[in-house]
Order: structure tokens, then C-alpha cells, then sequence
């Protein structure tokens, strides 16, 4: 493991504190829990519109290009 130093604000850290002696574990493994969560959280389903199916509501209007759906995701 890699140690690191965090500057966090006192009531932050007293309530993980708190919450780390309720439950008999040390703030840094609270800590470390979190920060897996949010980089779970981050690196989910990162995956391109162009790979999402299309919703099922009805017919096309007319056939688009991948060039069609960028030219109109740019246009302001």
C-alpha cells in the first residue's frame, strides 16, 4: 500500500472518527473503503452512445451516419 497525506476538515474527520468506533475499524481503512467506492463508481460503464441501442419508439425517421450524430452533437 502506498501511504499518503490528506488535509481534511476537523468535522470530516471526527465523524469518521466516530463512525470508525462504532464499528471497531481504524478511519483509514474507512477512508480506503471510500475511495475504492468512488473510483468504482467513476470507471463503471463508461461506454460510448454510439454502443447504446436505440429506444424502442417507433420507427426511424431516416438513416444517420456516425458522421450525422457527431455534426449534431457539435452544433450549437
Amino acid at each position: 500500500m502506498k501511504p499518503i497525506s490528506v488535509h481534511v476538515a476537523e468535522d470530516d474527520y471526527q465523524t469518521f472518527k466516530q463512525l470508525a468506533d462504532l464499528q471497531g475499524r481504524a478511519v483509514a481503512e474507512l477512508i480506503r473503503e471510500a475511495m475504492a467506492l468512488y473510483l468504482s463508481s467513476e470507471s463503471r460503464d463508461h461506454r460510448s452512445v454510439l454502443d447504446i441501442s436505440p429506444h424502442p419508439s417507433g420507427k426511424m425517421l431516416r438513416e444517420w451516419t456516425r458522421s450525422d450524430l457527431y455534426d449534431e452533437m457539435l452544433e450549437s
